[in-house]
């Protein structure tokens, strides 16, 4: 029995994996695959690129990859949601990772846990997601169909210097219609814990774009148990393979 099949008879239940990423081999990693350029080095695309070389279709995701900001930092965490057990991906990385690659997701460091198969509606759950704030512009437009980010867009429509509502209001707004849109929870509030603007990859040989990153804290109620699982297990938003969207889940009024 392959890992994959193996993986599917024993896990139908979303799963929540943990792991600890040597930064310094991980880097290394990224460097050998040509994905750090000059002035840009997108964690999340290299750790997608680096999932799916591993994982195959295990990998978890969404994913949340937390990179201390202090200089010399040597150790990150990664964290994902997912279908494959904790033994499965030891198995696929016992199979597929190289000596480089199992130094920067080590298999001894994978641990995991069961999410609940089911939420009572009405429930209230505090929760951290890092987001990508972006929305496609209209047709007939400037750029038609590309992303901007959802502050920029609004903003747009005011003379410069006169955009009434801040950055908070309105990613927290973008943040409800993703909730609305996929069902499974209301959000009730939400706060922008940090912003910054970010250069992403996403393919070898396309040009690095720059893009919005909101961390975005809040309590929300789930509605629907099935439609809530659903909703972990996909994640909110754009740019859900690369590092965003996974809606990391913490008791109400828990600070960060």
């Amino acid at each position: 029995m392959t890992v994959q099949e193996r993986s599917v008879e024993t896990t139908q239940q979303l799963q929540m994996i943990r792991g600890s990423v040597d930064l310094r081999s991980f880097q290394s990693w990224a460097g050998s695959r040509q994905l750090m350029g000059r002035q840009t080095f997108d964690e999340g695309y290299a750790m997608h690129c680096f999932l799916a070389s591993v994982f195959g279709e295990l990998a978890p995701q969404p994913f949340r990859l937390i990179v201390p900001r202090s200089k010399g930092s040597r150790r990150g965490v990664f964290y994902g949601y997912g279908r494959a057990d904790v033994e499965a991906l030891r198995g696929a990385a016992a199979q597929f990772a190289d000596p480089l690659q199992a130094r920067v997701l080590p298999g001894s460091s994978l641990d995991g846990k069961l999410m609940p198969a089911m939420w009572k509606a009405g429930t209230r759950l505090g929760f951290e997601v890092l987001t990508r704030p972006t929305v496609r512009r209209a047709r007939g437009g400037k750029n038609p169909g590309g992303e901007v980010d959802a502050y920029q867009r609004e903003a747009e429509r005011y003379p410069p210097n006169s955009m009434p509502r801040s950055r908070e209001e309105v990613y927290t707004d973008w943040l409800r219609e993703q909730f609305e849109r996929h069902g499974g929870a209301e959000l009730e509030a939400a706060s922008l814990a940090s912003f910054q603007r970010t250069r992403s990859m996403r393919a070898l040989r396309r040009r690095p774009f720059e893009g919005p990153a909101a961390l975005l804290r809040g309590t929300l109620t789930v509605t629907d148990s099935d439609g809530f699982t659903k909703l972990l297990g996909r994640g909110v938003g754009r740019h859900r393979s690369y590092g965003y969207g996974m809606l990391l889940l913490r008791p109400v009024g828990k600070p960060a």
